[in-house]
């Protein structure tokens, strides 16, 4: 799951940019438990050798400086790609990959690609992501979408799914409490959700297995949505 992984580099890409302190240990925080990160600049965007992998940590200070920055999470999925705006190079890769960091005024974003016990970071052109909701706006929708989804499990009579052993997020320092709680809650959402799709919970019928996946896509959207508001420290407002 490439999730942590973009978690971690969103939201330490943005302390480090606003506490120098940090740039040093960041790119080891987003490694995390991984053997290695590497950055694949294939175009050439930061002036990396095309045809070479560099280390994360050899890149970090060129990433936490691009003028396009601060960076967003980025969750899409098939018919909801937001805040993604293309171009369709980014909009495959990203999909495949199931997230991104872009940067909130265009011109690059990075796709992780996990490689057994390691992850690639492709950097790739972005144009400008589209604006966000604020977190309040996006928890309350989430709040709602939990609702309904259990009340459509409940008059199904489906289990909605086994919880995760551990789904916590690792955060960069400096996030406020309110959007830390608030991106912690909607993780662990999506991760649920995105397990509980894997398998149809006893589901009796097709139409059943059907209603529960509706449901469960519903919240795991609107936890994406969340998760990305959480995590947008300037408050990039919705265009």
């Amino acid at each position: 799951m490439t999730l942590p992984a973009a978690v971690r580099l969103v939201t330490h890409l943005n302390a480090a940019a606003t506490d120098p302190s940090l740039r040093e240990r960041a790119p080891y925080a987003v490694q995390g438990g991984d053997v290695a990160h590497h950055v694949i600049d294939a175009n050439h965007l930061i002036g990396l050798d095309p045809w070479q992998a560099e280390p994360l940590a050899e890149v970090f200070d060129r990433l936490v400086d691009h003028p396009g920055r601060p960076w967003l999470l980025a969750l899409p999925s098939p018919g909801r790609l937001a805040p993604l705006r293309g171009p369709a190079e980014l909009t495959r890769s990203a999909l495949a990959a199931g997230a991104a960091v872009v940067a909130s005024g265009g011109g690059l974003a990075l796709v992780p690609h996990r490689v057994g016990p390691a992850v690639q970071w492709m950097l790739l052109p972005a144009e400008p992501p589209a604006g966000l909701p604020t977190s309040y706006e996006a928890e309350r929708q989430l709040s709602e979408t939990v609702l309904a989804a259990a009340r459509v499990l409940t008059d199904l009579d489906v289990a909605g799914g086994t919880r995760p052993k551990d789904t916590a997020i690792e955060l960069a320092p400096g996030i406020p409490p309110r959007q830390r709680l608030a991106a912690d809650r909607a993780a662990r959402l999506w991760t649920a959700c995105s397990a509980a799709l894997d398998d149809d919970g006893s589901a009796l019928s097709v139409y059943e297995a059907d209603r529960r996946r509706q449901a469960l896509q519903a919240v795991r959207d609107a936890a994406g949505e969340a998760l990305i508001a959480a995590l947008n420290w300037q408050q990039i407002p919705r265009c």
